[in-house]
């Protein structure tokens, strides 16, 4: 398996990946999917993605869909530890996200569960809050406090 930075050409695989978990697809766009990592098979297949989205000081950890046959190999963690460090190699201070089906994974990641309430008008204005996800999705944050210390060069997938 190969981690790698998302390219345009990966749009309609994410989209696809995307839909086959049962999440949004259709606000994910080029522009977006620059924040995008990708995992591919040895045979270049794209077998899972996420993404972050850059909301002034706080990130929105996105769109983490991983194909059914590599669950439970470590793909998702790899992915969420390697955009948490992009996020901090950028000075993001705070990672939210969104999730119907997974906060024991993020959990057990590090992230908190906290109330919408809570969730700074930057990050609660963007589709992710306001249109794709239910009322009834968890909202999680981990703070840069939580993360480790910061990195001396960035991130080898940018």
């Amino acid at each position: 398996m190969k981690i790698r930075k998302a390219h345009d050409a990966d749009l309609g695989g994410i989209q696809s990946l995307l839909r086959a978990n049962g999440l949004p697809a259709e606000y994910i766009s080029m522009t977006l999917i620059e924040g995008f990592l990708v995992a591919e098979d040895a045979r270049g297949s794209l077998v899972a993605s996420a993404g972050l989205e850059l909301l002034g000081s706080s990130v929105l950890l996105r769109s983490l869909a991983v194909s059914s046959k590599w669950r439970g190999k470590g793909v998702a963690r790899e992915l969420v530890t390697r955009l948490k460090d992009i996020a901090r190699a950028r000075g993001q201070h705070e990672v939210w996200l969104l999730t119907t089906t997974a906060q024991r994974f993020f959990e057990r990641s590090g992230y908190e569960r906290v109330s919408r309430e809570d969730v700074p008008d930057e990050v609660r204005m963007c589709n992710e809050f306001t249109i794709l996800c239910p009322s009834t999705a968890v909202c999680m944050r981990k703070q840069s406090t939580q993360c480790a210390a910061p990195m001396t060069e960035r991130p080898k997938t940018f």
